[in-house]
């Protein structure tokens, strides 16, 4: 059940002051409460009309802004715009704001909130990678996301398309209660990608999508990469499923270890390029590697006994003969048709309905240019 018409506090009622005309900007925030020796002295003289003492990060225009719109009735309607949108407001001051996102260096003066969010989940665990990503990628993201949520874990993702969003529906497949949190880019009412908006819904229903940016604004430049600090901040680690040479990833990637958090990445095989970031990473130390959801939530002290990933060899128990035999070829790397055929000494009729029976199957896969692979 989604909360809204919340009750709050002259402590929350002054951050959303501050947040309504300042926006996202926890620098010019924290400068503006120090000059004016705390956040209620602040708020009490700017209400009562008293000369606050201003930083040179705020202009002119925003002076007078803070100036006019410190009154309860400013407030008020800001609260009612919240709630119209089914959204409410967790502060600095609140005791819901998530303890661990308190730690970082720089933690959001205000989040907003679709759904639930909790001040404390067990075993959160933020699950990145490409947006472009790989059939491989698919199915690590699917299945992390769901044995992490299975193993008690919370998913923590951006709800990007590609990885991000597939190890959230992953979670949501569980019957597992508060299994996701996305941390949006945008205005908290702004779902991106559009094609987003059922998993909007069914992560607020279940878990949160929370965002810096209140609803029907315009979040400034660099606004995805910034995001990407709350999701590492509110994670006990973060996994990365895959990434590119030039990945995006590495940003929270960096957030994280400046943080504290842990990195773990999924290894992918050598000459794929979506693996080129993850196994970069595993290979300087950067990540752990992990080859099955017990690598990570023992690290927590969660002892799950061994849940290898789905595997093609677990699918093809049993196969005939000829079947089996093209599959040991593709385990060992793509191959055209008149690549097998020539391997193992098979006509063209006979492979081609082989290669269907197993295509139909699952086991394997065409790709482009008649080329085969698990």
């Amino acid at each position: 059940m989604i909360l809204t018409m919340r009750e709050y506090s002259e402590k929350d009622r002054a951050w959303l002051w501050l947040n309504m005309t300042l926006g996202s900007s926890v620098v010019s925030t924290e400068q503006l409460v120090y000059a004016n020796d705390g956040l209620i002295p602040l708020f009490t003289s700017a209400r009562s009309g008293r000369t606050l003492r201003f930083p040179d990060g705020i202009k002119p225009i925003q002076q007078q802004a803070l100036l006019s719109s410190c009154s309860d009735a400013c407030i008020d309607d800001f609260i009612s715009t919240l709630d119209n949108c089914g959204v409410y407001a967790v502060t600095r001051s609140g005791e819901d704001y998530p303890k661990l996102l308190r730690e970082i260096y720089d933690p959001p003066t205000v989040l907003y909130v679709k759904g639930r969010l909790q001040a404390e989940v067990k075993y959160p665990i933020a699950v990145i990678g490409s947006r472009k990503c790989s059939d491989y990628g698919k199915e690590m993201a699917e299945y992390f996301g769901r044995e992490l949520a299975n193993e008690g874990a919370c998913v923590i993702s951006g709800m990007a398309a590609g990885c991000d969003s597939i190890a959230a529906q992953g979670a949501l497949s569980t019957d597992k209660d508060y299994p996701t949190i996305a941390v949006l880019g945008t205005a908290i009412n702004d779902v991106y990608p559009q094609s987003s908006h059922k998993l909007y819904d069914m992560i607020a229903e279940r878990g949160a999508v929370v965002s810096e940016y209140k609803p029907f604004s315009k979040p400034p430049r660099g606004s995805f990469p910034q995001r990407n600090r709350i999701i590492s901040g509110l994670s006990k680690g973060v996994l990365v499923i895959e990434a590119g040479v030039h990945s995006g990833t590495s940003i929270t990637v960096g957030y994280a270890h400046d943080q504290g958090r842990d990195v773990f990445a999924v290894p992918g095989r050598l000459n794929d390029l979506m693996s080129v970031g993850t196994n970069g990473l595993i290979k300087s130390g950067a990540a752990k590697a992990v080859f099955g959801v017990d690598d990570i939530m023992y690290e927590y002290g969660v002892f799950t006994g061994f849940k290898a990933p789905p595997s093609v060899k677990a699918k093809s128990r049993d196969l005939p003969h000829e079947q089996a035999l093209i599959l040991e070829e593709l385990l060992l790397g793509e191959k055209s048709a008149d690549e097998l055929c020539e391997k193992l000494g098979y006509s063209v009729a006979e492979l081609n309905t082989y290669l269907t029976e197993m295509e139909l199957s699952g086991i394997i896969k065409q790709l482009p240019n008649g080329i085969y692979a698990v």
